[in-house]
C-alpha cells in the first residue's frame, strides 16, 4: 500500500525494456532524421527520374565516355605509324649528316697532312724537327707511342638517376688529371685535344669540338711509362672509383695500360687574323708645377 501523495513506482526491469525497445525501433534521433529528410530533398532527383530512369542515365553516359575514349584510341593508333616514320626518317638524317661529318674531317685531315708536307719541303732539316716537336705538343700532328686508356660508361641507373650518367665535366676532370699526370698527347673517342679544343655539353649530347660523341667514352693518353700509376694517385680517379663502386651509381671506370697507341692530328682550327696597331707619337712628360719633393 502506498501513500497517497507518492507516485505509483515502476515495476523491475519495466523501464529497461521499453528504453531497448525504443532504441532498436528508432535508433536515430528525432533531430537527426528531420536533417536527413532535409537532406534527401535537397538532393532529389528530378520529377519524374524514378530508379529506372537514373539507371539508364548512367549506363547512356557510361556509354559516352566509353565511346570517346575509343575514338582517342584509334587516334592515336593512326598516328602511331606517322610518328615512327618520320621518327626514322630523322634518325636517317642524323646518320647521314653524321656519316658525312665524318667523311668531311678526313677530309680535312688529309689535306691538313698534304699542307704540312709541303711546309717541311721548304724548311731546313733543323727547323722542320722543331716545327715537328711543336705541332705533336699543340696536337697539330698525329703521334704514337705507350700510354693508358681511361673508358667510363653511364651506370644502369643513369635514366632515373642523373649522377649515374657521364657528363662532359667528367671527361674535363679525366683529361686535366691525365694532364698533370704527365700525358702529352690526349684524345677522347678517337677526337685529338688541343690547347683549344672545347668539351661541352649541348642538351643531351657531349661535344668535342664540333663533334657528338656516345658511350661508352675512352680517354686515350699518351705519356711516360708510369703515367697509369701517377693517374690512379690522383683525386680524380679516387672519386671515380668510389662512383664505380657505389651500387647506387654504378658508373663504368676502368684505367688499362696499352702499347703502341696512335693518336689522330686534331683539326686544325680556324685563324683568326690580327692587325698589328699603328704606333702612336711618343707622349712627352708634362713637367710638374709642384717643388720638388714637395718642399719649399
Amino acid at each position: 500500500m502506498t501513500e497517497p501523495n507518492e507516485p505509483p513506482r515502476p515495476q523491475p526491469g519495466r523501464f529497461q525494456a521499453d528504453m531497448l525497445t525504443e532504441l532498436f525501433q528508432d535508433p536515430l534521433d528525432p533531430a537527426y532524421a528531420d536533417a536527413a529528410r532535409a537532406r534527401r530533398e535537397r538532393t532529389s532527383p528530378l520529377p519524374g527520374w524514378n530508379r529506372g530512369t537514373r539507371k539508364a542515365a548512367k549506363l547512356i553516359a557510361l556509354l559516352i565516355i566509353g565511346v570517346v575514349l575509343a575514338v582517342a584510341y584509334q587516334q592515336v593508333i593512326a598516328r602511331a605509324p606517322g610518328r615512327a616514320t618520320a621518327r626514322a626518317a630523322l634518325i636517317k638524317e642524323m646518320n647521314q649528316r653524321q656519316a658525312k661529318t665524318d667523311e668531311l674531317a678526313q677530309e680535312a685531315e688529309r689535306l691538313q697532312n698534304e699542307v704540312s708536307t709541303l711546309r717541311e719541303s721548304a724548311l731546313s732539316d733543323t727547323t722542320v724537327a722543331k716545327l715537328r716537336q711543336l705541332e705533336a705538343a699543340t696536337g697539330m700532328r698525329k703521334v704514337a707511342g705507350d700510354g693508358v686508356i681511361v673508358t667510363m660508361q653511364d651506370g644502369p641507373n643513369a635514366a632515373s638517376v642523373p649522377e649515374a650518367g657521364v657528363l662532359d665535366v667528367d671527361l674535363q676532370v679525366v683529361a686535366n688529371a691525365l694532364w698533370s699526370s704527365g700525358a702529352e698527347a690526349i684524345a677522347i673517342n678517337g677526337r685529338r685535344l688541343s690547347s683549344i679544343t672545347p668539351i661541352r655539353r649541348a642538351g643531351s649530347a657531349i661535344l668535342v669540338g664540333n663533334a657528338h660523341i656516345l658511350g661508352p667514352y675512352e680517354v686515350v693518353a699518351i705519356g711516360p711509362p708510369d703515367l697509369a700509376d701517377r693517374f690512379e694517385e690522383t683525386a680524380a680517379a679516387d672519386y671515380y672509383r668510389a662512383l664505380r663502386d657505389d651500387k647506387n651509381y654504378a658508373v663504368g671506370f676502368d684505367v688499362k695500360e696499352r702499347d703502341n697507341l696512335e693518336l689522330p692530328a686534331a683539326v686544325l682550327p680556324q685563324l683568326a687574323l690580327a692587325t698589328v696597331p699603328k704606333p702612336s707619337a711618343t707622349p712627352t712628360p708634362t713637367p710638374s708645377t709642384s717643388p720638388s719633393g714637395g718642399r719649399k
